[in-house]
């Protein structure tokens, strides 16, 4: 009997596909005159872009925040670019944050599959619908990323988005990998740690394994963690948590030795795991250092016979909010 019974690795596999049009999806949409602030409202899946937006703006002179919350912050005004992202566009938190964001006169664009998000907002992206608003980042994040492009507020390179789609192409070596650090999981309870430059990866890792695993997983920055949870160590075994490491070459030497003498200090107590992110760009690296969680999380699923796609825990607390 089949576990992948709506066929997550489809669209897992289909994720390279999935950003090249989540490029082409905001053409000719743009908004102009003076933008000092992004702000990005989400929950879940249609949150991660907003922050992986927020790293990839850190050399911007225009500050990118992200919201998951009813409201908005006071500094929201008409200067202010908002990104109302919601993929199924009913998402009740981010519904009544782009009512706030209205209130205070921000210049909003909607990325949206519909809903009444799509019917509220003047100005949408709109993106396919039938999927699980997880496996839906490219659909999600790039239109986001083309926006601002077409705005002249970010300068995305065509070498960038080279790179990334050629790296994201080499399906292999990203389900191996994936399948590797699955098997080595088990049934530990995963530890995801990374640099602060590319903390969002860290982040999605955890969340996938949250959704598409249904386990518990746990993430932490560097340095911050040498600061606190580094400590926990002491009391922790191996036969319950696995650290899992992800370098980037382009961290600061600093966290480099940090994480060397972190992994260490852990391996008297257990195995740590490391993966590494691909490419010179930053958009490469964010977007291949998450790829390998999709994998990882899906085989991980499968080994514990669960099926991937879907989350009817969440389904159901919707449902007792109404």
């Amino acid at each position: 009997m089949p576990i992948d019974n709506s066929n997550m690795l489809k669209v897992i596999e289909e994720f390279p596909q999935q950003c090249k049009t989540g490029l082409e999806l905001p053409k000719g949409m743009s908004v102009s005159g003076k933008i000092d602030k992004i702000v990005v409202a989400g929950m879940g899946g249609s949150a991660v872009g907003g922050d992986l937006l927020k790293l990839y703006m850190h050399d911007s002179k225009v500050p990118v925040f992200v919201v998951r919350d009813y409201k908005v912050p006071n500094f929201v005004d008409d200067k202010t670019l908002f990104f109302a992202v919601s993929y199924s566009g009913n998402t009740e938190e981010t519904l009544a944050a782009f009512g706030d964001a209205e209130r205070k006169k921000a210049r909003i664009v909607a990325v949206t599959s519909g809903g009444q998000l799509g019917t509220k907002a003047k100005k949408v992206v709109r993106i396919p619908t039938g999927l699980q608003p997880r496996a839906a980042l490219g659909y999600l994040f790039f239109p986001v990323l083309g926006v601002l492009q077409n705005s002249g507020i970010a300068d995305v390179k065509n070498e960038e988005i080279k790179e990334m789609l050629d790296i994201l192409s080499n399906l292999n070596e990203f389900k191996n990998i994936g399948e590797r650090i699955a098997k080595k999981i088990g049934t530990r309870t995963p530890l995801i740690y990374a640099s602060e430059a590319i903390g969002a990866v860290a982040y999605r890792w955890k969340t996938q394994f949250n959704e598409n695993s249904k386990i518990a997983a746990f993430h932490h920055l560097f340095s911050e963690m040498n600061h606190n949870e580094i400590v926990g160590f002491q009391t922790m075994s191996g036969e319950k948590f696995l650290p899992i490491f992800i370098r980037d070459n382009f961290d600061n030497e600093r966290i480099k030795k940090r994480m060397d003498i972190t992994k260490e200090i852990i391996s008297s107590k257990m195995e740590v795991e490391e993966v590494s992110t691909k490419g010179t760009y930053l958009l490469s690296r964010l977007f291949s250092g998450l790829y390998y969680a999709d994998f990882a999380s899906y085989y991980l699923a499968l080994a514990n016979k669960i099926d991937p796609t879907p989350v009817a825990v969440i389904e159901n607390l919707k449902k007792r909010l109404r």
